[in-house]
């Protein structure tokens, strides 16, 4: 198999997904707060590069995407500041 354009961009996305999966897993299960801020550091920055991957490969046509309808993303954006708000809610509550 040729390891082409393609399979490479597909490649480095793959790794980056796994790395933005541990750092947060590792951020989640730390309880130093140095550490636990450079886990979230690097999250960040590989969501970045992440992000600059997907857009070379939807450009090149590797990673077709159709855009969502605006009601349905004001519905999930909706639907997840709603889950925030309530995890927050909870939290503050339990902290009595």
């Amino acid at each position: 198999m040729e390891f082409n354009t393609q399979n490479t961009l597909q490649d480095a996305l793959i790794a980056h997904k796994f790395l933005i999966h541990m750092y947060c897993q590792y951020g989640i299960e730390c309880s130093n707060e140095n550490l636990r801020a450079l886990f979230s550091e690097n999250e960040k920055v590989a969501m970045q590069h992440d992000l600059k991957i997907f857009k070379i490969m939807n450009e090149k046509g590797f990673y077709p995407t159709t855009p969502a309808p605006a009601k349905d993303v004001k519905q999930t954006i909706k639907m997840h500041t709603d889950m925030q708000s309530t995890l927050e809610k909870n939290l503050k509550s339990t902290k009595k």
